[in-house]
């Protein structure tokens, strides 16, 4: 994605020792590490309560039962048994 090798990633951490110092460079990461992981919790919380919603929704509206009513009433039975040797049973008019 950034495209981030082994050499710029040791150039980063160089400066952040020397900007952040060695005594609080422990600290900034588990800060950064929670920080993420609460992140990521309050996410995945949003992300369920969506599908939990969506479900409910689907549920009060009835949308399987509206899909099936919907095939049910658009679904065409053809018989398409033509012979062509066949003639067709039409009479002329005799007036």
């Amino acid at each position: 994605m950034f495209d981030i090798g082994f050499f710029e990633i040791m150039i980063m951490m160089a400066i952040a020792v020397v900007v952040i110092g060695p005594a609080n460079l422990p600290k900034l990461a588990r800060a950064v590490g929670r920080g993420w992981g609460e992140f990521q919790k309050t996410f995945n919380d949003l992300k369920q309560e969506v599908l939990d919603e969506t479900e409910g929704v689907k549920k009060s509206v009835g949308i399987d039962q509206l899909e099936q009513e919907i095939s049910a009433a658009t679904k065409v039975d053809v018989d398409v048994n033509l012979d062509l040797n066949e003639e067709p049973d039409i009479k002329p008019d005799q007036n």
